[in-house]
């Protein structure tokens, strides 16, 4: 999603759990025209498969049985193996920009860039 501000115009990048990423290991680069956001060592998780888990255990401890799931350490093992890198790339803006910042959030990355003028945008791409 996008949001033409006037003199800005942001960008909403929703990545489930970006909050816990470093900061060093996201970057924006950009030119007048173009932009890249990189998230590096991105940790994939799937929010679905934790709360069928939870549930499943929930309805296991009704039965006076509980099963338990894998050790901390083979959680994080696991979660640490699906790391990657993500970009996100515009390579041709709809129009100039001067600058590009980004926030990171618990689970989004807001990308402001700095509009060189004050022309609407109907698209963050040409």
């Amino acid at each position: 999603a996008f949001l033409d501000d006037g003199a800005k115009v942001k960008i909403y990048v929703n990545l489930p759990g970006v909050g816990n990423c470093d900061d060093d290991n996201i970057t924006i680069d950009f030119t007048e025209r173009s932009l890249c956001l990189t998230v590096k060592d991105y940790a994939i998780i799937s929010p679905s498969s934790s709360a069928s888990k939870e549930e499943e255990a929930a309805s296991e401890e009704d039965k006076g049985e509980l099963i338990m799931d894998s050790a901390p350490e083979t959680v994080k093992e696991i979660v640490e193996e699906r790391k990657e890198d993500r970009c996100l790339t515009f390579a041709k803006l709809y129009g100039d920009i001067e600058k590009a910042t980004f926030k990171k959030k618990p689970d989004k990355v807001i990308i402001t860039l700095k509009k060189k003028g004050d022309s609407k945008w109907n698209s963050i791409i040409a």
